[in-house]
């Protein structure tokens, strides 16, 4: 059966043709060939044509698989990580969370640093060699965490945004930050209906700068999780916000 979000349709367990699965994907007919012809995601069924035909649960399937792969993780282990680790998608999904957050702080780092050396180059003052080498860090660390492929979209959503929305977005989290550091300072449990409040406008607000994409946000989680919330952030968020956040996010 099918239900409907809105005016999309979201398959549940009904059967897709390969080219309908490859159109509401973004994944090509080919890629889903290949991942048929090795074994790692083989349709539950085919028409009396010999056509492939992709139930709810081989999409469930293909999500991980995806997701994996932009962990970066090789194909050839993928299959057998799926049969080890059962239907369950929650792991992976967690993965795809941490990295966003740690991808959304590296590019807030990269922007506020470029706009210091692009307000330095524009007026009278030179740019000093420490904020080209903190820039050159902060790709550096971009490459290590996030794929070309996650770059390339946050580019085309940085595009989309354009400088105004973006720059709205700098001081809406600066502003969010600096409510929610007050309202954990005063003691606030992470289910008090303000709590609440900012946790909903923290997540939209990834959402927006995103677009909702699951690799880039286990790009970003990863990231937070190997340097810690205060380095990863350059002191915006601190480990004690985070873990306060965290807590409304998930209560």
């Amino acid at each position: 059966m099918a239900r409907k979000e809105g005016e999309r349709q979201i398959v549940d367990d009904a059967e897709l043709k390969i080219g309908e699965l490859a159109e509401r994907t973004g994944l090509t007919v080919r890629t889903l060939r290949h991942y048929d012809e090795i074994g790692l995601l083989q349709p539950s069924a085919r028409t009396g044509a010999g056509h492939r035909l992709y139930s709810g649960e081989d999409v469930r399937r293909l999500y991980r698989i995806v997701a994996l792969k932009h962990l970066g993780m090789p194909l050839a282990e993928i299959s057998d990580l799926l049969d080890r680790a059962g239907a369950d998608p929650r792991p992976i999904v967690r993965k795809h969370l941490e990295r966003l957050e740690q991808l959304l702080a590296l590019q807030g780092r990269l922007r506020d640093r470029l706009n210091v050396i692009l307000d330095e180059l524009e007026g009278t003052q030179q740019p000093s060699a420490d904020d080209f080498i903190e820039a050159l860090e902060v790709m550096a660390q971009m490459d290590k965490y996030y794929t070309p492929e996650q770059l390339a979209q946050l580019e085309e959503r940085r595009r989309e945004m354009g400088d105004e929305a973006i720059q709205k977005s700098q001081q809406d989290w600066a502003d969010l930050i600096a409510e929610a550091e007050a309202e954990r300072a005063k003691g606030t449990d992470p289910s008090d209906p303000k709590v609440q409040a900012i946790a909903a406008r923290w997540k939209a607000l990834i959402e927006a700068f995103t677009g909702g994409d699951p690799g880039i946000s286990s790009s970003l989680q990863k990231m937070y999780q190997d340097q810690g919330p205060e380095k990863a952030s350059r002191g915006m968020v601190n480990s004690e916000l985070m873990a306060w956040i965290h807590g409304a996010m998930h209560d």
